[in-house]
């Protein structure tokens, strides 16, 4: 009996584009992949994005962190939405961060992007690559997309010092990874809320609800737009 080949990619289907439920504010998750993945939660009123809105730092109106242990032993979420779930290996980590994801579908995804700088063994040390590949596709299933930030960009923009300054610092014991997603998320808002053309277009790709052309805190659709 001879087998049947199958092409997969000549039939593949269309991804599914969940409709998403549009938030009434602005949303953001950052996340710091790795065997410690942190994530942190964000919402803001849409006009803090506007350069001549509020202080973005200040209207932030919610602030969630949490932990994921994606690491190749087994482990459990620390404090977070989901705590008391068991995990065990990156799958079963990435699948709680997925988890998160759906439950926010109108967020903005802002994941710190990976440069290997060391050799090692470590099983976990390539961690950060795997789990933001997994990250990317529960997004590509969805019908959605993610920025990157590099590790340095968060940092100088973000530091600690100011994150105590802000009223962002987290200074509980082991959630260094909670607050490196915190930098991140809050670099992001920085960026889209700065005066030009450059943050006007990040805003309409993260939110275009919000912020593309002709939505209430957009740009005004040129004559050949509305044509």
């Amino acid at each position: 009996m001879k087998p049947q080949v199958d092409d997969l990619d000549a039939d593949r289907r269309p991804r599914v584009v969940k409709e998403i439920e549009v938030p009434r504010m602005v949303e953001i998750i950052g996340i710091d992949p790795g065997g410690t993945t942190g994530w942190t939660l964000m919402k803001v009123p849409p006009e803090a994005l506007l350069p001549e809105g509020p202080s973005v730092l200040r209207s932030v109106k919610e602030w969630r962190i949490g932990q994921v242990d994606c690491g190749s032993t087994k482990g459990n979420l620390g404090n977070s939405l989901y705590a008391g779930i068991s995990t065990a290996g990156e799958s079963a980590g990435a699948a709680v961060l997925g988890k998160l994801l759906r439950a926010y579908d109108g967020s903005a995804i802002v994941v710190e992007s990976f440069i290997l700088r060391q050799f090692s063994k470590d099983q976990d040390l390539l961690s950060p690559q795997r789990i933001t590949a997994k990250i990317e596709q529960y997004l590509y299933l969805d019908g959605r997309n993610y920025f990157t930030q590099s590790p340095s960009e968060a940092k100088t923009s973000a530091t600690d010092e100011r994150l105590k300054v802000w009223g962002f610092y987290t200074s509980e014991g082991g959630m260094q990874h909670a607050r490196d997603a915190t930098r991140h998320a809050l670099t992001f808002l920085r960026r889209a809320s700065q005066p030009g053309r450059k943050a006007a277009e990040l805003r309409a790709a993260a939110w275009p609800w919000f912020y593309a052309p002709g939505e209430k805190y957009g740009p005004p659709l040129r004559c050949e737009e509305t044509a």
